[in-house]
């Protein structure tokens, strides 16, 4: 696949190639669109999400680089579950992995250990940008919905008094 440029570029496809052959996950060259466009719907101050500013964002860290991998894959995975995850999603990454994926919640689910061994910080994001899940290599684990959400809620919530 002439996309890998590097090692990790090389092992993620490799431990996804299954997927990418059966069409359940597209890759997409380009990464630097998504980025842009996640800064449209939240808070960003250089090229981190300013959770702080993000009403009911969920924010876990874990210290110990020894258990990030599988605290990173329980948080994805019950953020899943109790916030009813679901639909295509888009997943990029900040350094090591210069394209994009797409695919569906339960694909990704499936692979979190070869997405999550790559040391860069990890954004999974809802194609309608409706939610954002991000781990970083310091052990930040975040999960959110876009302030403009509540914004409209409160101006539905007003008008409906």
């Amino acid at each position: 696949m002439a996309i890998a440029g590097n090692y990790f570029e090389e092992q993620l496809l490799k431990d996804l190639h299954k997927e990418i052959i059966d069409g359940e996950l597209l890759i997409d060259p380009e990464s630097i669109e998504y980025f842009s466009r996640l800064a449209e719907f939240y808070p960003v101050l250089g090229s981190k999400i300013q959770w702080s500013e993000v009403p009911g964002a969920i924010e876990l860290k874990e210290e110990s680089a020894d258990l990030q991998l599988s605290a990173f894959s329980a948080f994805f995975k019950k953020m899943v579950e109790i916030q009813r995850l679901n639909g295509r999603v888009i997943y990029i990454g900040d350094s090591a992995v210069n394209f994009s994926l797409l695919s569906s919640v339960d694909v990704f689910v499936k692979h979190l250990d070869a997405i999550f061994s790559i040391p860069q910080h990890h954004y999974f994001i809802a194609e309608d940008y409706s939610w954002c899940l991000v781990f970083t290599m310091e052990g930040d684990m975040s999960f959110g919905l876009p302030p403009c959400f509540f914004q409209a809620l409160n101006i539905i919530s007003r008008n409906s008094k």
